[in-house]
């Protein structure tokens, strides 16, 4: 088996402090990228500023020169590196360094036997879940899952969670989309795959390693999230709608699309328990990513309220 040459990118904004603690990280590990290359959505040039008086080796700069959101800044990341002929990819976030610096060495072992099994590989990653066509709901997986083998199939990761993209699936013309900018711009990306020859692993062993760290050890837990009456997600709530409603509509996943629909119909109305602050800001929300979605405004939507 030939060796794999391996690069990685990490998209950033306006966090050059932050960046840089990342970048350590990455070049402290046991088993580093060849190529850091980071791909800058600011607006402020600090940020470059400050790399070039770090006079960093291996590492490329990118300056997209717009807030191009993950969903753009992840395209120009894997078609820049594929480009440079690497074979696998990190696909990184400037505040979620990987957890230890052992982590791309397993990674990348990992990889290697399973591919060297005859799995076409297309994505590996440290977490992922299943997704149900009919409710449109992402399921992570429980520890008793997690248990059945070392590296398990799953529909589904999540960008920034020690994700490792293999260039065929670029050349193969499986990318992000950008006009997504934020929100659910890896889960189009998984759909894409799913829907092709290769495949999507997750490392099942050391997720459940580390929930057993944090304590979260019965064969039961599965972790879940919960927003809604949350302010501080206000934000995300827009781009995630608009973007679903995409993704399910161009999927032709219909019944969670209609479920989807119905649901921020209910949001509007629901979020007014949480206080008359909260349900305007939500209706507002809801009724400006109905809108965007029928009217094919995609991209970044600038002050939602």
């Amino acid at each position: 088996m030939k060796e794999i040459r391996f690069a990685a990118f990490v998209m950033t904004y306006e966090r050059p402090e932050v960046l840089l603690k990342t970048i350590d990280n990455l070049r402290e590990q046991t088993f580093p990228p060849e190529l850091i290359l980071i791909i800058d959505n600011s607006i402020s040039r600090k940020t470059e500023i400050l790399l070039k008086k770090q006079s960093l080796n291996n590492l490329e700069y990118i300056r997209v020169g717009y807030n191009s959101g993950p969903a753009g800044a992840s395209k120009i990341g894997l078609e820049k590196l594929t480009e440079l002929g690497y074979d696998w990819i990190y696909w990184g976030d400037d505040d979620n360094p990987p957890r230890d610096n052992l982590v791309f060495e397993k990674m990348i072992q990992n990889i290697k036997e399973l591919t060297g099994n005859g799995i076409k590989l297309g994505v590996f990653s440290g977490k992922g879940g299943y997704f149900n066509k009919f409710t449109g709901r992402i399921k992570s997986l429980t520890n008793f899952e997690l248990k059945k083998a070392a590296f398990l199939e799953v529909d589904f990761v999540p960008g920034g969670h020690t994700l490792f993209v293999n260039s065929e699936i670029v050349k193969a013309g499986l990318l992000p989309d950008e006009k997504l900018f934020f929100g659910f711009e890896d889960l189009d990306l998984c759909f894409k795959i799913k829907n092709s020859p290769f495949k999507i692993y997750i490392d099942s062993q050391s997720w459940l390693k580390v929930r057993y760290k944090d304590n979260f050890v019965k064969d039961s837990y599965r972790w879940n999230n919960r927003s809604f009456g949350k302010k501080e997600t206000l934000q995300r709530e827009f781009y995630s709608k608009r973007n679903l409603l995409l993704i399910f509509f161009k999927n032709r996943y219909y019944f969670a699309f209609a479920l989807l629909f119905i649901k921020s119909v209910g949001k509007m109305i629901l979020g007014y328990r949480y206080g008359s602050d909260y349900g305007n800001k939500m209706f507002h929300i809801q009724f400006k990513a109905l809108r965007a979605f029928f009217l094919k405004e995609y991209g970044m939507n600038g002050k939602l309220y």
